[in-house]
């Protein structure tokens, strides 16, 4: 099973272009994005939702993919994209996840594959 999102941190040099475009507000310009491998888009992340992402990525230390950070991935960024149509119920179930809900989540979806 492959993940069908992808988190794309921006490189330095992407950081440095947005800074010489934008000035004034260029930390607001430099968030993450996610890519929709099915889907071929491509959208950048608000503040709230690059920190639910970095939570998730930082539970993986080695940067080794595992099935379930990807299946995470997908969850979050599926909830993303409903929200940005205005579904936003899956986004609020999503947040209102803490941590040991998290790990919960994610050792049961290692148990069943």
């Amino acid at each position: 099973m492959s993940s069908r999102f992808s988190y794309e941190q921006q490189s330095a040099l992407q950081k440095l272009a947005t800074r010489f475009k934008h000035p004034i507000r260029w930390r607001e310009m430099v968030t993450p994005w996610v890519f929709d491998k099915d889907g071929g888009t491509r959208f950048q992340l608000t503040c709230d939702e690059d920190a639910l992402v970095r939570q998730l990525n930082v539970r993986n230390s080695n940067n080794k993919s595992t099935p379930q950070l990807e299946a995470a991935l997908d969850d979050v960024a599926d909830a993303i994209l409903r929200r940005r149509r205005v579904y936003c119920f899956a986004w609020d179930a999503v947040t209102r996840l803490d941590a040991s809900e998290w790990d919960a989540r994610l050792s049961a979806d290692a148990t069943q594959h």
